[in-house]
């Protein structure tokens, strides 16, 4: 009976634990970034060990504040950040800066170009025909096909945007601020050896650097 009551008190504690997480905590795989560390690293609090390094980051509080030219942050491969055939969801709190785009695209997070083999994924701002408009655009690319949905709402306007790409067994879903639009097209599985990049397309080349300020960006991906 003492055992009975230790086993039902553990999974009581697990379930109060897993309750009072965070809604934005990975729990199965990915990683986790709220950008309010003081270790010059950005730390991955997922504990998948996925960390990054800022380069002409500058940080303020809890944001990351990008320039738009040169600004990046690169966490080395690995495993966990790659979903296969699971769902995966990137996240991300971002201010994009309040004036025309200077380039076709503000990359949030990515891993892999469209050229690399394994297929790659992406959230970034895409500029409209109006250099003062940009979108939520989610792109997957997998062994089945490359799938991506556009959201309608401008983001690059000085506010704040919770901005979700979702990736599921049979579409694609790009979300903001609680708003979803959809792509039924599954993209299939997803694993490459690239680099993930928040801010930035590449390191070397620079290109469709980040103009503005996040708060957390993760990839969650499920078991």
């Amino acid at each position: 009976m003492k055992h009975k009551k230790l086993v039902l008190g553990t999974l009581v504690v697990a379930l109060a634990l897993l309750m009072a997480s965070p809604a934005w905590a990975v729990l199965n795989g990915g990683a986790n970034w709220q950008m309010n560390e003081t270790s010059g690293q950005m730390i991955d609090s997922s504990g998948q060990g996925n960390n990054g390094t800022p380069t002409d980051v500058v940080q303020k509080g809890s944001t990351y504040v990008f320039n738009g030219s040169t600004s990046r942050v690169a966490v080395p491969d690995s495993d966990s950040l790659d979903p296969l055939d699971k769902d995966i969801t990137l996240t991300a709190r971002v201010m994009v800066t309040n004036a025309p785009m200077d380039d076709d695209s503000y990359d949030v997070v990515r891993k892999g170009l469209t050229t690399t083999p394994g297929g790659d994924y992406k959230m970034e701002i895409k500029r409209k025909a109006d250099p003062t408009v940009g979108k939520l655009q989610c792109v997957f690319k997998g062994n089945v096909a490359a799938v991506q949905i556009t959201a309608r709402p401008d983001v690059v306007d000085g506010n704040w945007h919770t901005l979700e790409c979702v990736k599921t067994s049979n579409s694609v879903v790009a979300r903001v601020d609680g708003n979803s639009y959809t792509n039924a097209q599954a993209a299939g599985s997803i694993a490459n050896s690239s680099n993930v990049m928040v801010g930035a397309k590449t390191a070397a080349p620079l290109d469709d650097v980040f103009d503005g300020s996040m708060d957390f960006v993760s990839i969650d991906i499920a078991q």
